[in-house]
């Protein structure tokens, strides 16, 4: 699939949202189990988040609690930003990709969590 800087339809960061990306960036890690940024960015669209090409190699995707950029490194890094509330939405929705993943969290109050994939080493 060809993704354009445009984007694809599909949701935008929702109202509760937006009133929490003053947080910035927030999540950050790797999707060790996708061939590359571009496999990700399918794998995303798929499951129905709103992707479009942010440069010629990396990739946005988004819904309505989550804008995350992919970046083309091995592993495929992510990072961005998440509703906090909504942290568990993310990592469902990650669960569902079917891809492994470890991703680092910071919470509202500045502290740093840990999630992976169960198939993922810690």
């Amino acid at each position: 699939m060809d993704f354009t800087s445009g984007g694809t339809a599909g949701p935008r960061l929702d109202a509760a949202a937006l009133a929490r990306l003053d947080l910035g960036t927030n999540v950050w890690g790797s999707l060790p189990g996708a061939a590359g940024a571009q496999h990700a960015a399918e794998l995303f669209h798929r499951a129905g988040w709103r992707v479009r090409r942010s440069s010629w190699t990396e990739f946005e995707v988004e819904n309505a609690y989550a804008e995350l950029e992919l970046t083309p490194l091995q592993p495929v890094l992510v990072t961005g930003f998440v509703d906090p509330d909504r942290l568990t939405d993310l990592l469902a929705a990650l669960r569902a990709t079917g891809l492994s993943y470890r991703l680092e969290h910071e919470d509202p109050e500045g502290r740093e969590h840990l999630h992976h994939s169960p198939d993922h080493d810690t």
